[in-house]
């Protein structure tokens, strides 16, 4: 069993504690939260501390997962692995790409397991639509666009998150680092950015509201991303408030991928196929963590094989390194 502390009892270390609940090689012992009204709610089994130092120090626990504001990800997940801990890093890396480098560098360099869970490669669509392109059916892939509009309401997004100092950018920062790197994994190659737009149009404190990014795959293949976070004063309804879609355009036909949905393939000759990967009462929050999962076993099993997890942070540098080049073209603020 592998004792795991979370740092950070926001939304997301809140997910991660009830997906460690399911899963039988990890239990949650210990909890770090400078806020106590997040930590209602807390199993009875499970301790808390307002000091991150604390559980990163204690040798009762194996393994930290670092669910706390991009700025943040840096210092905290060093000093784990100077503990000897084994470390699960939301994304990003880091709020900047110095600090991210050199997390990579020494997570390259220890005996620990260090890994970015990077949801969308362990969604059922985007792992499914991964074999399709390996299996050769699309055939060769002349062109691929990758879109995630998501529709934000007050409240919403935590206050940090609209901080540059925090967070290291908008939705480029947070939505397209996902982005860049299911369009590089679904493929198979590394992306190359051409050039960027961004937009301030929705008063998102200090950060870009719209990405728009043309890149090009290792074999010149070319890419469009656009990610972008209107604003609606009225809140939609889970799942009702995204537009999410990956298509990759090949000789052989047409793949489109929708993360908490599914995939169809539209071959060039022969009938559409559409493949439904969650049951249609599942709650949307549901199907995040059906992703939390995934990435939470990955990490686990690597742990007890000593192996490498993936992805890596040295892996999820190169994304950072992609969004640093963006925010050098676009700049930093409206």
């Amino acid at each position: 069993m592998i004792r795991l502390g979370i740092i950070g009892m926001g939304y997301t270390g809140w997910q991660h504690l009830r997906v460690a609940a399911e899963l039988e090689d990890l239990r949650v012992v210990a909890v770090a939260e400078t806020e106590p009204a997040r930590l209602q709610g807390l199993p009875a089994e499970v301790t808390a501390t307002a000091e991150w130092q604390r559980l990163v120090a204690d040798p009762a626990i194996d393994a930290v997962s670092v669910c706390l504001p991009h700025a943040a990800h840096a210092e905290v997940a060093l000093a784990a692995l100077a503990a000897g801990k084994h470390v699960l890093l939301e994304k990003p890396v880091a709020a900047d790409l110095a600090a991210a480098r050199r997390l990579a560098a020494v997570a390259a360099a220890t005996d620990r397991v260090a890994m970015v869970e990077m949801t969308h490669r362990f969604y059922p669509p985007m792992v499914q639509a991964r074999a399709v392109v390996g299996s050769g059916r699309l055939g060769t892939v002349y062109a691929v666009e990758d879109r995630i509009v998501q529709w934000i309401h007050p409240g919403r997004l935590p206050a940090w998150m609209l901080r540059q100092s925090d967070a290291g950018g908008g939705v480029a920062m947070t939505n397209g680092v996902h982005m860049l790197d299911r369009i590089a994994w679904l493929c198979g190659q590394p992306l190359a950015l051409l050039s960027g737009l961004a937009g301030w149009s929705h008063g998102l404190g200090d950060v870009e509201d719209t990405a728009a990014m043309l890149l090009r795959l290792a074999d010149g293949t070319p890419v469009s991303l656009l990610a972008c976070w209107p604003v609606t004063a009225v809140p939609r309804p889970p799942g009702e408030d995204i537009d999410d879609e990956l298509t990759a355009y090949g000789s052989g036909g047409t793949l489109r991928v929708w993360s908490w949905r599914g995939w169809a393939f539209e071959p060039a000759a022969g009938p559409r196929e559409e493949h439904a990967c969650y049951p249609a009462d599942m709650e949307w929050r549901a199907r995040v963590r059906v992703g939390m999962a995934g990435a939470l076993r990955e990490f686990g099993a690597a742990i007890r094989a000593g192996r490498p997890a993936a992805p890596s942070i040295p892996e999820i540098v190169v994304a950072q390194e992609l969004l640093d080049h963006f925010y050098r073209l676009v700049g930093t603020g409206g």
